[in-house]
């Protein structure tokens, strides 16, 4: 399908907007004055946009949730619970899930991958060099950048078909092609994570996350399944850069920890609570604050486990899945968080200048 490699960005385009918007006042401590829903509805028009969904949250409670337009062109209006595909910022929550293996003795962070793997190995130079931490930081000198999807009629790949870069899988083997250590980013690395998940609890990732991750932070609107068509009707479905919703309404992304994640603002909000929770060392919190103050401290450049680090400390991910857009930023220091999702190509547009209102 042309257009597919949209779903292809750069971790560098990102930051480029990040780095603007973060000087025009969107960091989560600062907030010009909200948008009516009028104007919202404006801003959804000009960038041809059916639909986003918000949240913001500080200190310990959820402060806003909201959602305008439509889960469909033309069809019924989204609510605060429509899930939305998280992209990219499914891979927040596979750190979550590969870091509660950690808190539970399973394995360390500074372990080779391969010594966890089962019936397939990374291979390259230096393969065996490649730690836990580095896929989870991408660090670890492993190919593919991103994934395009597949289409609801295609046939899907499984895994290890994924890991090999043989049909019906849509991307190159995954590999060591750099010296680990160095920034590259890789969903591709992250997959291998995902295969590592599975391996060690003997059951389905999105099983594993679910129990893992989801059911413990209260997340009932989310889930990894592919495709979640028993729910259809709770799903927005994505839309083109002109508008039109896309063939089949989404795309299936079998690569779950990289880009499987349905959600909405309000989930990604809990999950983002605990994470601060954490770091702060409150009791009954899911991480242990060591753990999750590693999470949120950059091994790279401005890459941590799973999230990155803005210059001003900003905890943050972007996501981009054909037809859908999605980003949170979150200030440790004020506890303030803001997290959007959209179901439209130019969703990351409608969030720029969204995000400064909230």
């Amino acid at each position: 399908m042309k257009g597919r490699n949209w779903s292809r960005v750069t971790r560098r385009g990102f930051l480029i907007g990040a780095s603007s918007l973060l000087a025009s006042g969107g960091s989560p401590a600062r907030a010009a004055k909200p948008l009516s829903a009028k104007a919202i509805a404006t801003l959804l028009r000009k960038y041809n946009v059916p639909a986003v969904s918000f949240a913001t949250f500080e200190g310990d409670r959820i402060k806003l949730q909201a959602a305008y337009g439509e889960r469909q062109v033309d069809s019924t209006k989204v609510t605060p619970e429509t899930r939305f595909q998280a992209a990219s910022l499914s891979k927040t929550a596979n750190a979550l899930c590969v870091l509660s293996l950690v808190r539970d003795g399973k394995l360390n962070l500074d372990d080779p991958v391969n010594k966890h793997l089962s019936g397939w190995r990374l291979t390259g130079e230096a393969s065996d060099k490649v730690t836990i931490r580095m896929l989870l930081s991408h660090t670890g000198g492993t190919t593919v950048a991103g994934f395009p999807g597949y289409q609801r009629d295609d046939v899907i790949p499984r895994l290890d078909e994924i890991l090999d870069g043989v049909a019906p899988a849509n991307t190159e083997r995954i590999k060591v092609i750099a010296p680990p250590g160095a920034y590259r980013y890789s969903g591709g690395g992250v997959i291998i994570l995902q295969k590592l998940a599975s391996d060690m609890e003997g059951a389905p990732y999105d099983e594993i996350v679910e129990r893992r991750v989801l059911q413990p932070l209260g997340m009932s609107n989310s889930s990894m399944r592919q495709p979640l068509q028993s729910i259809k009707g709770k799903l927005a479905s994505g839309h083109t850069i002109d508008g039109d919703v896309i063939r089949m309404d989404y795309f299936i992304y079998p690569e779950m920890a990289a880009a499987g994640l349905w959600s909405t603002p309000g989930d990604l909000a809990r999950m983002l609570m605990m994470m601060l929770d954490s770091a702060e060392g409150r009791p009954g919190a899911f991480l242990p604050q060591d753990l999750a103050r590693q999470m949120m401290t950059a091994v790279h450049a401005d890459a941590g486990l799973g999230v990155f680090i803005s210059p001003k400390g900003l905890v943050h991910h972007d996501g981009a899945n054909w037809g859908f857009r999605a980003v949170y930023f979150v200030d440790p220091k004020s506890r303030r968080g803001k997290i959007v999702m959209a179901n439209g190509q130019r969703g990351d547009m409608v969030y720029n200048e969204l995000l400064k209102h909230l």
